[in-house]
C-alpha cells in the first residue's frame, strides 16, 4: 500500500494545501525552501500535504519521505488528498498535465512549473523577511543584554519607570542596596518599592517627580536634587538623585532614567567642617602671626588679622574673589603638602618650620617662615592651616652677621680648596682607577655580547669622567694633559644643550642658535671644550635667574683661521664694579654656597692652553655676551704627568 493512503480521510482547514506532483530536482529544491522545521509554511499559511511520482527513488520523494511527508506513486490517491486546493506539477509530462486536470477534485487549482516559478520567488521573498526579522530580533536582544551589563558595572543606583509609575528595568546596584532580586522588582510601582508607600508619592504628601517635574525635566533634559529619606533601621539617610527623560521616536517621553547614590557621610562631614571652622575662627584671629586656612583645592577659608598685615590683601579680598595663588607660589605649596604627608619633616600631617617666601599685594617678596598641619576629620583630609611668620627683621640681622663673616670665609676657602684638590685627587682616583681595571675585564668576558659590551664602555666613559672632574679642582694650578682630537664644533655645542635644556634651570630659556654650516674640524681636547661651553651656558642661565633668551652663534673667519663663538643671555649684565674680577680665582657674584668662584677661572685657562682667548661684553641695554675664540691649529702642550689610567684608553681596547 502507498504511504499517502493513511492522509486520504484527513482533513485541512484555513490554508493553502499544496500536492506536489513529480518529485524530480525542482521538487527537492522547492521542497528544501519550504521545509517545515524552518517554520516559513506557518508564515505563508501553507501546507505540503504529499509528494506524487512514479519513481519512489525520486530525489524529491527520497527528501519528502525523510520530512515525513506522505509520498505515492498513485496519482488518483494523491488528488484524493483530503483539503488539497493547490497541484503544482514539476514533471513536465504533458501527458502528467492533462490527467491531472482530468481527474483533479473540483476547486483544486493546478499551476505547472513556470508558476511554481512564481511560487519559489514568493516564498524566497519570505523567507528573507523572515531572517531579517529573526536577526532583528537577535540584535535587539544583544543590545538590550549589553545595555542592562553596563547599567549592572555602574555604581549608582539606576532604576527606569514608565509614565504608569511602574518599574521597567533596574541595575545591581540598585537590587544589592534595597536587598530586592530583579523579579521582585520589575513591574511593580516605583513608590512601592522605592520608598514603601501604598499610594503616589504625592497622596503621601512627598514629592513626585513624574507628576511635578516633568515639565522641568522635559525643558532641561536633567534634573538633580538631594531627597532625604528614613531607612529601615530609622536613620536619617541624604540620596543626590538625578533624574532624566528617555524618548520615543516621536520625540515623546515614554520612560523616566532615575539615578542616585547615598551622600549622607558627605553631608555629616559637611556639617562638621562647619563646625570646626566657626571654632577655628574663633581662635585664630586673635594671632600676632598670619594664619591662613584652605581646602584640598587651595580655596582660602580664613585669612586672618596678621595675614592681612604681612600681605597687604583683607580678607574679604582673598576669600571671595581670590585663591592661595595669589600671595603663595602653588607649585611650593603642592612640595609642602608632600612633606606634611611623610614624617621626614615633622610628625606626620605637619611641618616643622621653614623658610619660604610670600607675595604682597604690592609684588613684594616677603621671607616668612612657615610652620603647618593637614586638617582631618574622621581620617579624611578636609584642608590645610598654615602660620606665617615675617622674618624680615631677622634676616637683616642675619645679614650682617653674614657679612662680617666674609672676609674670614673668604680667606678660608683658598687654603680648604688647595687642600681638599690634593685631597680629593688621591682619594677618588684611586677607587676610579680599581672600576675601570674591572670593567676593562669584564669587556673581555663579554666581548661577544655587543648590548653590555656597551653598558661597560659607557661605565669607562663616566668614570673617565669622573677623572677629569677631580682633575678640573687641580686645573687652576697647573696644566691639564688632555687628549687632542679634531671635532665639531657644531657638535660640542649641541651635545652641551641636549644635556642643559632637559633641567629645570633651563625650562622657561628659550635658546636659538646660528652656526655656520661646513665649518673645518677643530683640533683639541673636546672634553676640555665641551666643559667650557657648559660653564658659560650654566653663568648665562643663572644671570637671567631661569627665564630669558640665551644665543649662541658659531662661525669661521678664514682671514684669521679662527672659530670664533658668541654666547649671550637678556640677564641684568654684569655690574660695572665686577667686570674687571670676572676671572679672578674664587670670585664669585653668587651667594656663599651658590658658587665657587673657579669656573670662568678655568675655562679662561682652558681657552688659553688652546691658543684662544676669551673675554665678554655687557651692552648698555643689559645683558651679557661672552665671546670664544679658538684657532684653527693647536698644538698640545707636553704632558708634565703619567697617566692614572694606563691602558684603558679607547685605543688600546
Amino acid at each position: 500500500m502507498d504511504e499517502i493512503a493513511p492522509f486520504i480521510s484527513k482533513e485541512y482547514d484555513g490554508r493553502l494545501n499544496i500536492g506536489i506532483a513529480g518529485g524530480g530536482k525542482a521538487c527537492l529544491d522547492l521542497l528544501r525552501l519550504l521545509n517545515p522545521e524552518h517554520g516559513r509554511l506557518q508564515n505563508l499559511r501553507m501546507r505540503i500535504l504529499g509528494v506524487y511520482d512514479r519513481d519512489r527513488k525520486a530525489p524529491g520523494v527520497v527528501y519528502a519521505r525523510a520530512l515525513n511527508l506522505p509520498t505515492t506513486t498513485n496519482l488518483r490517491e494523491f488528488l484524493a488528498l483530503r483539503g488539497l486546493n493547490l497541484i503544482i506539477e514539476l514533471t513536465g509530462s504533458e501527458e502528467c498535465l492533462l490527467d491531472i486536470h482530468k481527474n483533479r477534485p473540483s476547486g483544486v487549482s493546478v499551476i505547472d512549473g513556470r508558476a511554481a516559478q512564481l511560487v519559489r520567488e514568493l516564498v524566497r521573498i519570505e523567507t528573507e523577511q523572515w531572517e531579517l526579522e529573526r536577526r532583528r530580533n537577535l540584535y535587539q536582544g544583544r543590545e538590550q543584554k549589553q545595555v542592562q551589563e553596563i547599567l549592572d558595572s555602574l555604581p549608582y543606583r539606576i532604576m527606569v519607570v514608565g509614565m504608569d509609575k511602574r518599574i521597567h528595568a533596574v541595575n545591581r546596584t540598585f537590587l544589592k542596596e534595597f536587598g530586592y532580586s530583579r523579579r521582585e522588582v520589575i513591574g511593580r510601582y516605583c513608590y512601592d518599592v522605592r520608598y514603601g508607600l501604598n499610594r503616589p508619592c504625592q497622596e503621601e504628601g512627598k514629592t513626585c517627580f513624574l507628576e511635578e517635574r516633568l515639565s522641568e525635566i522635559r525643558e532641561k533634559g536633567l534634573f538633580s536634587t538631594y531627597k532625604e529619606r528614613v531607612d529601615e533601621k530609622g536613620d536619617t539617610r541624604f540620596d543626590v538623585v538625578t533624574i532624566a527623560p528617555i524618548y520615543d521616536d516621536a520625540g515623546n517621553i515614554v520612560q523616566i532614567l532615575e539615578v542616585s547614590r547615598d551622600v549622607t557621610e558627605r553631608m555629616k562631614l559637611e556639617r562638621e567642617v562647619r563646625r570646626a571652622k566657626t571654632f577655628f575662627e574663633m581662635v585664630i584671629q586673635s594671632s600676632v602671626d598670619g594664619i591662613v586656612v584652605v581646602d584640598t583645592k587651595g580655596k582660602v577659608l580664613i585669612f586672618n588679622e596678621g595675614m592681612e598685615r604681612l600681605t597687604g590683601y583683607s580678607a574679604e579680598e582673598i576669600i571671595n574673589k581670590g585663591h592661595l595663588s595669589n600671595f603663595y607660589d602653588i607649585d611650593i605649596a603642592r612640595e609642602n603638602m608632600k612633606k606634611m604627608r611623610s614624617d621626614q619633616y615633622g610628625p606626620p600631617g605637619k611641618l616643622n618650620p621653614t623658610s619660604m617666601t610670600v607675595t604682597s599685594k604690592t609684588g613684594e617678596r616677603i621671607p616668612v617662615t612657615l610652620s603647618a598641619s593637614i586638617i582631618s576629620i574622621d581620617g579624611k583630609e578636609i584642608g590645610s592651616v598654615g602660620i606665617f611668620t615675617d622674618m624680615r627683621e631677622v634676616l637683616k640681622m642675619r645679614k650682617e652677621l653674614e657679612e662680617a663673616n666674609l672676609q674670614l670665609f673668604q680667606s678660608q676657602k683658598i687654603a680648604s680648596v688647595g687642600r681638599m684638590a690634593a685631597g680629593v685627587a688621591h682619594e677618588i682616583n684611586n677607587p676610579l682607577s680599581a672600576i675601570l681595571i674591572y670593567t676593562e675585564l669584564l669587556k673581555e668576558v663579554v666581548k661577544d655580547d655587543p648590548q653590555h659590551k656597551a653598558d661597560l664602555q659607557e661605565i669607562i666613559d663616566q668614570t673617565m669622567r669622573c677623572k677629569k672632574i677631580v682633575s678640573e679642582l687641580l686645573e687652576f694650578s697647573r696644566k691639564p694633559s688632555g687628549k687632542t682630537t679634531a671635532f665639531s664644533l657644531e657638535d660640542i655645542i649641541t651635545k652641551c644643550l641636549s644635556l642643559l635644556t632637559s633641567k629645570a634651570s633651563f625650562h622657561d630659556i628659550s635658546v636659538t642658535t646660528d652656526i655656520e654650516k661646513d665649518m673645518p674640524q677643530l683640533t683639541g681636547d673636546a672634553d676640555q671644550i665641551q666643559q667650557v661651553f657648559t660653564n658659560l651656558f650654566i653663568n648665562a642661565a643663572d644671570a637671567m635667574q631661569g627665564k630669558g633668551r640665551l644665543d649662541i652663534t658659531a662661525r669661521f673667519e678664514h682671514n684669521r683661521n679662527m672659530f670664533v663663538v658668541e654666547v649671550s643671555d637678556t640677564g641684568p649684565g654684569i655690574p660695572e664694579k665686577y667686570r674687571d674680577k670676572v676671572f679672578d680665582i674664587f670670585f664669585s657674584s653668587k651667594p656663599v654656597g651658590k658658587g665657587t668662584g673657579l669656573g670662568l677661572s678655568i675655562s679662561q685657562n682652558i681657552i688659553k692652553l688652546h691658543g684662544g682667548s676669551l673675554y665678554f661684553k655687557c651692552p648698555p641695554g643689559g645683558g651679557t655676551t661672552f665671546f670664544v675664540e679658538l684657532p684653527l691649529e693647536y698644538s698640545a702642550p707636553p704632558s708634565e704627568e703619567e697617566e692614572i689610567f694606563i691602558g684603558l684608553d679607547e685605543s688600546h681596547e
